[in-house]
């Protein structure tokens, strides 16, 4: 069981609510986000602040130490973060949403056992690995496995406890097909690689991972590691749009620091040649206003849809292992449009501003490259337009959409 230590830790914080101590620690997390964009990841000491501050356990069950925030709570404080730093507010979302996954069909007792670490974070590279890499294979050894691995877009991978590696790319060489198992790697098996030298959101520390080892089986976790809980009671642990949604969240977070950015810079910036201030220009209060509607209905859709999905899920005893297809469609749907009408709000915000958002030194130019690279993630791509689209045309969804698959 979770030590009674850790439990207290985590009720003593709950006397400050959680969104006061995200403001509580804005000027340190500017801090982070800027020295994070020379190192390429978040500094340790940053991480320690929002371990302590217990951001990281933000939907984690009560009984493991954790927040339990529902969805909409959960965007809320990834919003804020991001608002503050793009790639402060990646690091709250990601880290916070897999130190969640990994519980959906883990054993009761590894969680016990995992949470019992205060420092407990956990990472996962499973994008394509960039450059030379071991290969992709698993195979059994004993009551364990042999796992020879490299994954890509490991975020946090610098601070991480652990490593979750899934198996939908790795092969068991014994049988030709997907090992039956997924892994969590402890901190000191697994390797990181140096690859992520990105505009945007580079401060995620999001590097590849390596490991070639022995995974014992007290480490081995289902095949369908993220397929919907039977033991946790928060809906998000049966919501098959947790990933998607969190990445929706930072694109939010991004455009709303980017129109509070702005909105500092118009009301002191004359532009050359104008004459007047930027917040004269006819264009500017047209833009600003277009661009502030555009934000609250992305907003808003996406948490209506999350709402809709967790009434949907009803209680874990008696409720639904995943919601209606019809509204999980829209959850995705509401995730994707949320990060592409960031991303849209961004740029014509950074256009609208002139050339002062193009100084290395103004917050609009980096909010612009956040913003870009937030939408491009695969959870949320544009791309997530047609493939439901189809589904309102009659076609069945695709497989991946019926439960979560990757980070």
């Amino acid at each position: 069981m979770v030590r009674p230590e850790i439990i207290q830790r985590q009720e003593a914080l709950h006397e400050t609510p959680i969104l006061d101590r995200i403001a509580n620690m804005k000027e340190a997390l500017i801090e982070a986000g800027d020295e994070a964009q020379k190192i390429r990841h978040m500094p340790a000491w940053a991480v320690k602040e929002m371990v302590d501050a217990g951001i990281y356990r933000m939907v984690v069950p009560a009984e493991l130490g954790g927040e339990d925030l529902l969805a909409r709570q959960q965007i809320e404080v990834i919003e804020a973060a991001a608002a503050i730093d793009g790639s402060v507010g990646w690091c709250v979302q990601i880290n916070s949403e897999i130190n969640a996954l990994v519980l959906r069909q883990m054993d009761p007792a590894f969680a016990h056992e995992i949470c019992d670490d205060w420092n407990y974070l956990v990472c996962s590279g499973l994008g394509t690995p960039n450059g030379p890499f071991p290969g992709r294979e698993a195979q059994r050894e004993g009551d364990g496995w042999r796992v020879k691995y490299q994954g890509a877009f490991a975020s946090g991978c610098h601070s991480a406890t652990w490593n979750l590696i899934l198996t939908g790319e790795t092969m068991d060489p014994t049988t030709g097909k997907q090992a039956e198992a997924a892994f969590m790697i402890p901190k000191g098996e697994f390797e990181i690689v140096d690859t992520w030298d990105m505009a945007g959101l580079r401060g995620s520390g999001s590097h590849d991972v390596r490991i070639e080892g022995y995974v014992p089986p007290e480490q081995v976790l289902p095949q369908a590691a993220l397929a919907s809980t039977k033991n946790w009671e928060n809906p998000t642990y049966r919501n098959p749009i947790q990933v998607p949604y969190n990445k929706g969240a930072v694109a939010l977070g991004i455009a709303r620091g980017a129109l509070d950015s702005f909105t500092e810079l118009a009301v002191t910036k004359t532009p050359w040649g104008s004459g007047s201030l930027l917040k004269d220009l006819p264009e500017a209060p047209v833009r600003l206003g277009e661009m502030e509607a555009t934000w609250a209905a992305a907003r808003a859709f996406l948490m209506e849809t999350q709402d809709e999905i967790e009434a949907n899920l009803g209680p874990l005893d008696g409720g639904r292992e995943y919601p209606d297809w019809p509204l999980a469609r829209r959850g995705l749907l509401a995730s994707t449009h949320a990060a592409q009408s960031c991303r849209h709000v961004v740029d014509t915000i950074h256009n609208t501003a002139g050339t002062t958002a193009s100084r290395m030194g103004h917050p609009l130019e980096r909010k612009l490259r956040d913003a870009h690279q937030a939408a491009a993630h695969g959870g949320v791509s544009w791309r997530h337009y047609g493939s439901m689209g189809r589904t309102y045309l009659g076609e069945e969804p695709p497989p991946q959409y019926a439960t979560p698959t990757r980070a």
